[in-house]
């Protein structure tokens, strides 16, 4: 009976320092958890930061397919951004003629076309806009060309 004693009292012992150690163990591992979240929330906003930093850096270029242009002749302009080939959010394309906006079309990707006729030989610097919604606000990108232009 001594020794059933002395057995149970060792058990109860050793389960109350493992179920201390289990505590001790939750813990850290309730503190790691937090940790990471954390960590993962200043990743996410870094990647958020980076994103719109991208888009913000972008510059729109412009390439005719013929050197010299003919006046009220249409002619192709491949418009670019200078990331080819990545996916962007959906945005607008504003011509800008006389001061406003003209919408022209919408666009996902980093290449589109545009035809262009010009009106006059001084009809040679086309402007654009290109319209960007990113988390509830706009982010424009303007782009004008230089085009030499004849009769």
């Amino acid at each position: 009976m001594k020794k059933l004693l002395i057995i149970i009292v060792l058990m109860l012992v050793l389960s109350c320092n493992k179920s201390a150690e289990n505590s001790l163990e939750v813990k850290n591992l309730l503190t790691k958890i937090s940790t990471l979240e954390a960590q993962n929330k200043i990743l996410k906003d870094s990647l958020q930061r980076n994103e719109e930093e991208f888009l913000y850096s972008q510059i729109l270029l412009g390439i005719s397919d013929d050197a010299v242009l003919k006046v009220g002749k249409k002619n192709n302009i491949v418009m670019l951004f200078q990331t080819y080939g990545r996916k962007l959010p959906k945005y607008e394309i504003y011509r800008i003629e006389d001061g406003k906006e003209f919408k022209v079309g919408e666009n996902d990707g980093t290449r589109f076309n545009y035809e262009f006729i010009p009106k006059s030989i001084n009809d040679n610097s086309p402007e654009f806009s290109i319209k960007i919604p990113y988390k509830g606000k706009i982010i424009t990108i303007p782009g004008k060309l230089m085009l030499e232009v004849e009769n």
